[in-house]
């Protein structure tokens, strides 16, 4: 019998996709062999099951960057980078000897502590080993063969997909590699970024052709479907047409390997933005046709789209039900996740004084996240004509709070709990009280960590159903998935694609941005944009469509890619957060606009930061690796 690599004999019980299903170890550590593995469908299964472990975790502030390292969402200033490694990207510290994010390797001399481990090439190898094994399982079902392999494809695209949007051009693994293989079959060069889109859609493609557009069992609806398959492609194609890596002669001019190889095309191609536009295309027509939608209907009511999006997100009445799995095409259910996200987004609620226990409300939406909201309008505040000559940051007469908070578009409410807000949780709805010396204050002490840092909280993810009981020291929290990809995302990125090659929005990008905006009860783009003159073009147009995505999007881990592939990484990420005064007891105090504490200096450098270093150990045992720009 021929033995399998010495890890994955140790292939175990834990994925963050499927908490529906129960992995077993594969086979005994001891005995491990491609015979026991593929000895049954039950075994064959379990083995493609385990090949989905090495994702990362991009929703736990304490993890993997995206949530939290896109100026949409962060935590206070207190916390240490040792657990909340978002801040080594805010503040300069990643280095081709030092990272928070162990993905490309996990073979340095040292790391530091806390540091985010994925086998990410060890993923793509187990995928493989399916592919060239799993045709032998006796009596294995013909539709089921088709599903696993497909899933193995689908699994060697994300994998390169991830590796390409946190490294940039990588290492393609085109097959098994053997115990055996030797140095020139090892050291392989970085292959040029197109080639690996290439290479990425090609295996999205080719799993498509083989998964069903849903799992027929319950308990699968989390595995990679072709509905998954042709939206990661769309997302993968969109990111190709993007600034950053289309034409980017600025940052890649001498980004080569070192037979001379460029990694980066130097010149704009505007066909990309077509093959972007046609992939959302193919992936909307797939998901469609297979019953995937927005969550609730229609509205115009904006209490019922408050509620239609607030619950595409936890469920109503916080339990994740059928109706959700709809919009969602592939996402995290790691309930152990949802819970320490729940208890560290929402406000303490139950005592005045400082606590490390109950709610601890410290991950909270920016002043830039909270900025971009529209008005009840559908229009930025100061292109609506209502609004865009008041002050925002004034207290209307007789009112308790900003006219901010006034008259804001339904996602605002369903995403952002404030000071004089209503705020859904512990079983009803409450008005905070974020003032010094209230219920949901910030109360001063340097030490006192778990608080917010800028008077705001999240909502977006917190629902009725979460409460916290002080007596029995004990959470009730929502059931739900936070979603790596959604349907919304691909009428997005047409919408997009669109504007980018044809320089205007077709019929068609109208109808799918209005899909968005009729969920959650904004008037439609025309309707809205009629009452500023029309709607915009050029570069006004552009900014328009960025927030459109940034809005419905929000603190779900986009805006960290977006801000990258659209090129402005580098300002964004250097400005800092505004804060209200928190030591105000007042309205008027409170009220007064200042900048956030922060831990450190921000530090973002292009090219530099727009992607992390390749780990110098590898570098090192592979002479043909080139190291990033900047770095």
């Amino acid at each position: 019998m021929k033995k399998i690599y010495t890890r994955l004999c140790f292939i175990a019980a834990s994925c963050l996709l499927c908490t529906s299903c129960d992995f077993l170890d594969v086979v005994p550590q001891s005995s491990a062999t491609i015979d026991d593995i593929y000895k049954t469908q039950n075994k064959a299964e379990q083995m493609v099951l385990s090949c989905y472990k090495e994702i990362p975790n991009s929703f736990n502030p304490q993890a993997f960057p995206d949530w939290t390292a896109g100026n949409d969402l962060m935590t206070g200033w207190y916390g240490s980078v040792r657990w909340f490694h978002f801040k080594s990207l805010l503040y300069g510290l990643e280095s081709p000897t030092s990272t928070y994010y162990s993905l490309w390797s996990n073979t340095a001399a040292s790391y530091p502590v806390g540091v985010q481990t994925k086998n990410i090439w060890e993923g793509i190898r187990y995928c493989y080993n399916v592919l060239n094994n799993i045709d032998g399982v006796p009596n294995i079902d013909p539709q089921k063969l088709n599903y696993y392999k497909g899933e193995a494809l689908f699994l060697i695209g994300y994998y390169h997909q991830l590796m390409l949007e946190y490294y940039g051009p990588v290492v393609l693994v085109e097959s098994e590699l053997s115990e055996g293989s030797t140095s020139a079959e090892m050291n392989v060069a970085r292959a040029p970024y197109d080639q690996c889109v290439d290479f990425i859609a090609k295996k999205y493609t080719d799993a498509a052709e083989l998964l069903p557009a849903r799992w027929p069992e319950t308990g699968n609806y989390n595995r990679a479907t072709s509905a998954a398959a042709l939206g990661f492609k769309a997302r993968l194609m969109l990111y190709a047409a993007s600034p950053l890596v289309n034409g980017n002669s600025a940052y890649y001019s001498n980004f080569k390997n070192p037979d001379g190889t460029p990694l980066m095309n130097l010149t704009y191609d505007k066909e990309k933005w077509k093959e972007a536009m046609d992939a959302a295309k193919e992936g909307i027509d797939l998901c469609e046709k297979n019953g995937y939608k927005l969550y609730g209907s229609p509205t115009s009511d904006p209490q019922t789209g408050k509620d239609n999006y607030h619950s595409a997100f936890t469920g109503p009445s916080g339990k994740f039900n059928l109706d959700n799995w709809n919009e969602v095409l592939l996402g995290n259910s790691n309930q152990s996740t949802v819970s320490y996200v729940i208890k560290n987004m929402a406000p303490r609620i139950g005592v005045k004084a400082y606590s490390g226990e109950g709610f601890r409300g410290y991950l909270v939406p920016t002043f830039d996240c909270i900025s971009r909201y529209y008005t009840k309008n559908g229009l930025p505040w100061d292109d609506d004509p209502e609004t865009k000559g008041l002050d925002p940051y004034e207290i209307a007469p007789g009112d308790s709070t900003v006219r901010f908070h006034r008259n804001r578009e339904p996602r605002f409410y369903a995403s952002i709990g404030f000071d004089r807000g209503e705020y859904e949780i512990q079983g009803g709805t409450r008005i905070l009280h974020c003032r010094r010396g209230e219920e949901q204050q910030n109360d001063g002490d340097v030490s006192h960590e778990y608080q917010s840092d800028n008077g705001y909280f999240c909502q977006k993810w917190v629902s009725k159903a979460d409460s916290y009981d002080w007596n029995a020291k004990k959470y009730t929290n929502s059931s739900y998935v936070i979603p790596f990809l959604r349907l919304s995302e691909l009428y997005l990125n047409y919408a997009e694609a669109d504007f980018e090659y044809n320089g205007t929005l077709s019929n068609l990008s109208l109808s799918y941005l209005n899909k968005i905006r009729e969920r959650c009860g904004l008037p439609t783009f025309q309707e809205s944009w009629a009452k500023a003159g029309g709607i915009p073009t050029g570069e006004k147009l552009r900014e328009v469509l960025h927030d459109e995505r940034s809005i419905e999007l929000a603190m779900e881990g986009r805006r960290f890619h977006d801000i990258r592939r659209w090129k402005i990484a580098d300002k964004e990420m250097m400005r800092y957060q505004s804060a209200w005064n928190l030591e105000g007891k007042t309205a008027t105090e409170f009220y007064q606009l200042k900048q956030m504490k922060e831990s450190g200096t921000r530090v973002f450098e292009a090219p530099k930061n727009y992607w992390l270093a390749i780990p110098l150990d590898q570098i090192q045992v592979n002479p043909n690796l080139v190291q990033n720009p900047g770095y």
